[in-house]
């Protein structure tokens, strides 16, 4: 009889033991979904603070991009775009990108923009530009004219046509649909008036 009492109380303590194990897990289960939920309402608050402060900064960005005087319009193609310093993805998501190693008014002005896939893309019919075609380009220090005067395709990694000139020309590059390794080039000379 000592040995069936001395089974129960080893089983009657297994029992108690594992119902002490559940419930502290069931516990140490509810503060980590707790836990997470505090940490994920401060992410989405926080989120929520940064996607306003972001707003914010892109709806002044929006604001001086409307009223720059840096633009370039090609009549060809019904483009009149802003133009903002940089080529970086964020600039290329709302203008077109001024290649920073390129001068701004004299010489050889490099610009980029997307071709397609993105909410701007503001070079998605330069692909239909010909040779004698007019280009606008506008800054502070005024407007020039400029007519198509080479347009090819050359490897990404080509920089020569950002080599800075004498003479005044546009040079405005783009992606190749379906081609990464490749851009559109379009270079245009100024036409003095």
């Amino acid at each position: 009889m000592s040995n069936y009492s001395k089974r129960k109380g080893i089983i009657v303590s297994l029992i108690i033991s594992f119902i002490l194990l559940v419930s502290i897990l069931f516990i140490l289960k509810q503060l980590e979904e707790k836990s997470k939920k505090e940490i994920h309402s401060s992410f989405v608050l926080k989120t929520s603070q940064s996607s306003l402060e972001k707003d914010e900064k892109e709806d002044i960005k929006v604001n001086e991009i409307s009223n720059s005087s840096w633009k370039i319009f090609i009549s060809k193609i019904n483009l009149e775009a802003p133009i903002l310093e940089g080529t970086s993805q964020e600039i290329l998501k709302q203008a077109v990108g001024h290649f920073e190693s390129t001068n701004k008014w004299n010489g050889n002005v490099a610009l980029a923009a997307h071709n397609r896939g993105y909410p701007s893309h503001f070079f998605q019919e330069l692909k239909r530009l010909e040779i004698g075609d007019s280009i606008i380009y506008q800054t502070e220090q005024g407007k020039r004219t400029y007519h198509v005067t080479w347009k090819g395709y050359i490897k990404e990694t080509d920089f020569s046509y950002l080599k800075e000139t004498k003479e005044n020309i546009l040079t405005l590059i783009t992606c190749v649909e379906n081609v990464p390794e490749y851009r559109l080039c379009v270079q245009a000379q100024e036409i003095k008036i």
